[in-house]
């Protein structure tokens, strides 16, 4: 087993590289076995001793180290698909372990961005009547899709390409602000 490449193919790339699902109950296993033939030599201060040593500590210092480049991968992942509204489920490539990582990592990202999303839509100052809704909403044309997001007043957003949706003004102008929405003017 060669966790050094493993580690040095994970590192060069932005993307998690495809391990078998059970990837770490094999590395166990070869660490077991490097334990256990550093168990059976004779004089623990012979060359040998001395060789399975280093690598037994080189080998568990690159698993260390590979793992925490795909929790790194996994998290990100689990912040793009908790933002997005399809909520994709590509588990390629992860191992068991990786995948539940993923799965609670992505519901507590949901459920905690949900939590805030929803205080902030309440602490918005309500509307006090049809006097205000041109000041407290605006009308866009989205120039690009969105993903779903819950607006200050409570509702849920999906917004695709040319879309033409009455917002809060404040996702209005966030929207604007990042060239994903011009405004559309209403003569009277």
């Amino acid at each position: 087993m060669d966790l050094a490449n493993a580690l040095r193919e994970e590192r060069k790339s932005a993307e998690l590289q495809h391990l078998d699902k059970n990837f770490y109950q094999q590395v166990g296993v070869y660490l077991a076995g490097l334990g256990q033939e550093l168990s059976q030599v004779e004089d623990p201060f012979s060359v040998e001793a001395q060789i399975l040593q280093d690598t037994l500590k080189s080998e568990k210092n690159s698993v260390n180290k590979l793992l925490d480049q795909r929790v790194k991968k996994i998290v990100r992942r689990a912040l793009r698909s908790a933002r997005s509204a399809s909520r994709e489920e590509t588990l390629l490539g992860m191992t068991e372990e990786e995948e539940e990582i993923y799965r609670q990592m992505l519901s507590a990202i949901a459920s905690g961005r949900g939590a805030i999303l929803a205080h902030v839509a309440h602490t918005e100052r309500p509307l006090t009547g049809k006097k205000d809704i041109a000041r407290e909403y605006e009308i866009v044309r989205l120039l690009d899709s969105v993903p779903l997001f819950v607006g200050v007043d409570g509702r849920n957003y999906l917004l695709g390409k040319d879309d033409v949706a009455v917002l809060p003004a404040v996702h209005a102008r966030n929207l604007r602000n990042k060239k994903l929405a011009s405004e559309v003017k209403i003569e009277r």
